[in-house]
Parts: C-alpha cells; structure tokens; sequence
C-alpha cells in the first residue's frame, strides 16, 4: 500500500516538472519571437518600411508575331521572321566603367557595329560625343532589354554564349524581325515599321494611347498598310510580370501570358501587274528624258490602276522605290539620305521630286526647281466639265472654235495648244480635240449662270467626282488635294475662277483621286471607296473580315450625257491625241489627255528664318492621263502623272498602255461578261441622298 502510494507521488512529480519545463519552453519562445517582433518594429521598422515600399510588380509585354501581307493570289510581300539577336539587360550593380568597357568588348565581337553606336543602344545614361563620354538622359527603363543587333552569325552566338559570364547583362535571345520581298512590290503602299518608341516620340496619337501596350522597342507600323492595319496585324501581345526594386532590378518572375499572333492580310494588288508597271516606267523614263519634248527632266511616275466595278486597286506605282528592309536596323543617316526621296506615297499625297545625287543644302534648293507629285490635272477634267455643262445647260451642242476665247479684258484670252483652230465642234469633240475654247465657255457660262455662287456648284461636281476630298483609301495621310480655283475666286472673281478651272489649271489632285474620278465617270456617277485589302485571314486560314464594294456617293444624271461624255473620250483613244498611245489595243478604250502648264518658283535661300524672296524659275509641262476600258463594259480605270513629262499622250499616256497590257495578259479585259449596272449597286448612307 505504502509502495503503491510513494510511486504515484514520484509519477505526479515527474508530470509536474516537465510540465513546469514545458511551460519554461513555452514562455521562452514567446519572448523570444516578442523581443525579435519588437525589434523589428521598434529598431529595424523604418528600414523594413522602405524595403516594403521599394518594391513593385512590373508587367512587361511579350511582342505577338506580325501577320503577314499577300497580294491578292497568295504572294508573300511581308512576313515576320525568326532572328538570333544580342541584347543587353541592365544588371545590378553596373557601373558607367562597366557600360564602358561591355561597349567597347562587344564591338569586337559583333561585326560592323562601334562602341559609340552599341552604348547608344544600350540606353544607360552614357553616350559618345565627340570621343568623349557624356551624360544623356535614358530612353527607356533600366530593367527593359536593349536589342543591340539582329541576324547574329554562328560565330557570334557561339563566342557570346562562351563568354557569357565575361559580358554581364548580355545574352542572345530570338526575336521576330520583319522582312520585305526583295522584289520591293508596291513598297510605299505596304509601308514599314519602326520601334515603338520612335512612333511615340513622334506624337502619333494611336501609339500613345496605348503606350503601355507596346515594348519600347517593339516593331509598329509607321506607314502605309502596316499602319492602317495595325490593330490587325500586331495580334494580342503576351506578358511577364517581374517584381523589381527600387533601383529597377528585377528581383523574380511573378506570372505569364503567352502572346497570340495577327491576323493575315491579303490585297487586292496583283504582283504580276504591279511589278510589269514598275517595271515598264523604270526603263520608260530614261528614255522619255532622251527623247520627250519638255521631258528631260522626268525622273518620278506615278500610277494607279482600279477595278471600275469593285474599286480593287491592282497596282499602285509611286516611282522611284526603295528596299523597305532598311528599316529593320535603324538605318544610319547616310543610309536615310539616300533613300529619302522615295519614301512618300506619291500617288496619295505630295511627294518630293527625286534630286539624287545632290545632298545637303544643295539638294534642298534643287527640290524647288521641280515639281511634286500633286501637278494641276490639265486637260484630264475636261470630261467632268463637259458633263457638269450638259447638266447645267451651259455646255452647247455645237460650237465654232476660233482657237481663242475672251472672257474679260484685252489680256483675258484662252488660247488652245499650239494654237489650234478646231472649227464647229460637239461636246464629244471637244473633248477629242481638247479644246480649251469650248471648256472656258462652259466656265463662263455657269459663271453668268450662278454668278458668285458658281464656284460652289463646280465644287459640288468635283467631289461628287472624289476631286478635291479624300477618296478613302485605307491608308494614312492621304491628301484632299487642292482646289486653287478658291483662291482665284476670292482674289479675281468668280468668271476668272471658272473659266480657268474649267480647262484644269485650278485643281491640283492626286493619282489616287484620278483613278476614282475616272472610275466614277465609267460607272455613271457611282463612286465606289478604293479597295486596297481583299480580305483579312487567320492563322488557320480562316476568313475573319471580307471586304465589300462600298458606294460613297451617286451623281445622278441623264444616261444621254454619260453617253455623250464616253463617246467623247472614245474618240481621244482611237482618233485623238492618245492614238498612238493605244493603237493596236484589241479593246475600246475611254480616255483623256493632259498636259498641265505649272510655273515653277524657287526660293533664294532655305534659311526660312528670315526673309526669303521667291522668283519664277520657269514653267514646265507635267503628263496627265486618265482611261477606263473596254468603253461599253468597263474594267478597268487607270490614272497616271509623270511631273515634268512633257505632254501627257507621249509620257503619262504610254504608262498606261503598258498596265492595261500587264492587266490583260495576267488577267483580261474580256467584254462578254454581263455589263455592270450602277443602278443594282447597295449605296451608302450618303450616296442614298442622290446630291450631285
């Protein structure tokens, strides 16, 4: 009893002093993790705090593959491809020598590159000037990759991989680059891309919109179809988030979203037909500078060749081209100045005469010696103001032509060319012949008609024409044109304004505008938006946007005045000034000539800080032709000007001989398919109205 009884005195004690152990333990711990949490508020909170706060998640894009372009049978024109680059992420740490010494090493190692350029490009505050190194403010995040150059050589991967711990903050990734056809297929059209951060220091407002969209050295469309397409070809970026420091070190990868490529586009511009026309004026113009009156000094042509019924562009000429691949690696400013004269799309808007080899402020002066692309339309718009006559009444149907008119004083007199005295003429003569005589009474007639409202009813027929407003193509910086004839109404009155405009020195529009002029005239008043995407496709193939004919406005007038204005420009193709342009050409052709006086003026210095005095320089002829064929089904419209061509039958007029050929060898004029009627066209809302 008595064992049994000291034993479980000996087992309470034992459970009592673990318990007193555990509870020790216990409390020890707890002051312990206390004082640690004490101290880290009280003597390291502030520190903590700051660490806390310095660090912040970054999302980053991942750039999707760019879609593709083709022409409209498959053809690739654009792709995007795969390329080994070198680029440089800023480590921690890296100092100015650092940069420095990373600059000059890698300049070694990567073929035709300098220190100065690869520092430049490695954004890290530190640039060459003059030999020295100074400080410049950085373009782009420090923790953001620096691409320093593309298509690395097998020699080049291999070193920069062997050396990797050598050359801290630099690796070899791959990354998309864009390629353009080596057949430079109607590269001003296509247009190019530059980085993003180029876009946004240019203030395009897309792009900075959605600058936190885009890397800063992600490839965008700057111009042509790679811009109005940009949405569609870009596709959906990717992203990574980092976690960063305050010194924008990435301290780790947090997330990521896989990018999803663009869409495809295919156009409407054949590359048969395309190339043939580039081609054709590429061996034409030397030998028009030979051998054309008034033409020794053509060196620019541009075209637009448009399917009547659809609006299709098939071919889109602005002449001269250039490789669009030099866009790729920023070209250098040598590069840039030996190209710069054929970047615009001169069949849109104002393109600069090409005055190579000249450079510097010798060149800048010789552009002002010639012409741009956006000429007077001359003797072209005759058609339009033989039609607007009829309407108004004002045009007669026989006219005695002396070979002058005079609509006010002594000096105000309108000869024909050359001086020619025509005789009794109908309207379709007088656009055969091309009478300035007839087309100022006309003008004069509208102007005794209306008055001081005259000049805006010739407007009204203008842009029911696409004279004078954009025509919509889907491409950026179109020009409207210019309608020098409001200018001449305000300072002269409006007889001197319309007789001048009638004849086609008051209105200066682009190759584009005339192409749909023409092809509103062949479609009797229907003018259709210009066309230059067939269709938008997926990566799979799939059609995910088709484009329609899209009908911007109707000019309705009497089918007897469309009929006389077409057999008028009949007969400029078979017994007219373009006869020879055509002979032989196993269709009927519609057409019209022109031969646009300008006077030319030039500057006496490029200083425009102070004043500058303009002189005349002298006048010259510019080459203008419009056609659709055949004449009782039409196709095809056709629009070309040559500045400083000369007369338009010889320069402009040979051009188009040459794409109706192209056009009918690749894909056929044929005239037994069912005619078109504009009258079962859907109209838009605005052609709806009916206004002329």
């Amino acid at each position: 009893m008595f064992d049994v009884e000291k034993k479980e005195t000996e087992r309470r004690k034992q459970i009592c002093s673990r318990l007193n152990f555990l509870l020790v333990l216990v409390f020890s711990i707890f002051a312990i993790v206390i004082f640690r949490l004490a101290y880290v508020q009280i003597v390291q909170g502030d520190t903590y705090i700051q660490e806390a706060s310095s660090k912040s998640d970054k999302k980053v894009p991942i750039p999707a593959l760019r879609g593709s372009i083709y022409d409209k049978h498959g053809n690739l024109i654009v792709h995007s491809r795969a390329s080994f680059a070198a680029v440089f992420q800023e480590e921690n740490g890296m100092k100015k020598a650092d940069f420095v010494s990373l600059a000059t090493r890698l300049s070694t190692i990567l073929k035709n590159t300098t220190k100065e350029d690869l520092l430049k490009k490695m954004d890290v505050g530190y640039h060459y000037k003059d030999g020295k190194i100074v400080d410049v403010p950085r373009q782009t995040q420090k923790f953001l990759e620096k691409d320093l150059k593309y298509d690395l050589s097998e020699e080049e991967i291999a070193y920069l991989a062997e050396h990797r711990t050598e050359l801290k903050g630099v690796s070899v990734v791959t990354k998309p680059i864009r390629e353009y056809d080596s057949k430079h297929i109607a590269v001003q059209a296509i247009g190019y891309v530059r980085p993003f951060n180029v876009a946004d220091n240019q203030n395009i407002e897309f792009y900075r919109q959605r600058k936190d969209s885009y890397l800063p050295n992600q490839m965008v469309g700057y111009d042509g179809i790679e811009r109005s397409y940009e949405e569609v070809l870009r596709g959906e970026n990717g992203y990574r988030i980092y976690q960063i420091n305050s010194k924008q070190a990435i301290l780790g990868q947090i997330a990521e979203a896989p990018p999803k490529s663009g869409h495809n586009l295919y156009l409407t511009i054949d590359q048969r037909v395309q190339m043939e026309a580039r081609d054709f004026i590429k061996n034409f113009l030397p030998k028009l500078r030979a051998t054309g009156r008034n033409a020794s000094y053509a060196k620019t042509a541009y075209a637009v060749a448009m399917e009547v019924k659809t609006g299709k562009i098939v071919a889109m000429v602005s002449y001269p081209e250039y490789d669009p691949n030099i866009w790729t690696s920023s070209p250098d400013q040598e590069t840039y100045e030996a190209n710069q004269y054929s970047f615009t799309n001169g069949t849109i808007r104002s393109a600069p005469y090409d005055v190579r080899p000249k450079t510097g402020k010798t060149a800048q002066l010789e552009t002002y010696k010639h012409p741009a692309s956006l000429v007077p339309a001359g003797s072209v718009i005759k058609p339009a103001t033989v039609l607007m006559g009829l309407s108004e009444g004002t045009a007669p149907y026989y006219y005695s032509d002396t070979g002058s008119y005079q609509y006010g004083g002594a000096g105000d007199v309108i000869r024909n060319d050359s001086g020619h005295i025509y005789g009794p003429l109908t309207p379709q003569m007088a656009i055969e012949k091309s009478s300035n005589t007839y087309m100022a009474l006309v003008g004069h007639n509208l102007a005794r008609k209306y008055k001081k409202n005259a000049v805006p009813v010739l407007q009204k027929y203008m842009h029911a024409f696409g004279l004078g407003i954009k025509t919509g193509v889907d491409l950026p910086g179109e020009s409207s044109g210019g309608e020098d004839f409001l200018v001449m109404n305000k300072e002269y009155g409006p007889v001197a304004a319309m007789v001048q405009a009638s004849f086609g020195q008051q209105g200066r529009y682009t190759t584009m505008q005339l192409a749909q002029y023409t092809a509103t005239m062949a479609n009797k008043g229907v003018r259709v938006r210009p066309q230059i995407v067939d269709r938008i496709v997926d990566i799979n193939g799939n059609v995910v946007r088709p484009f329609k004919t899209e009908v911007l406005s109707v000019l309705k007038e009497s089918d007897s005045y469309w009929r006389i204005v077409h057999q008028g420009m009949a007969q400029v193709a078979s017994s007219g000034t373009a006869r020879n342009a055509f002979a032989g050409f196993p269709y009927r052709v519609a057409a019209k000539t022109g031969t646009s006086q300008q006077d030319i003026y030039v500057p006496d210095s490029v200083d425009f800080s102070k004043k500058v005095k303009w002189r005349k320089y002298k006048a010259i002829n510019n080459g203008v032709f419009v056609s659709f064929a055949p004449v009782d089904n039409p196709k095809l419209a056709v629009a070309v000007i040559v500045p400083e061509g000369g007369y338009g039958s010889s320069s402009a007029g040979l051009i188009a001989r040459a794409i109706y050929d192209s056009y009918e060898k690749h894909v056929g004029l044929d005239p037994t398919d069912k005619p078109y009627d504009p009258a079962t066209a859907v109209p838009s809302q605005e052609a709806a109205s009916g206004r002329k």
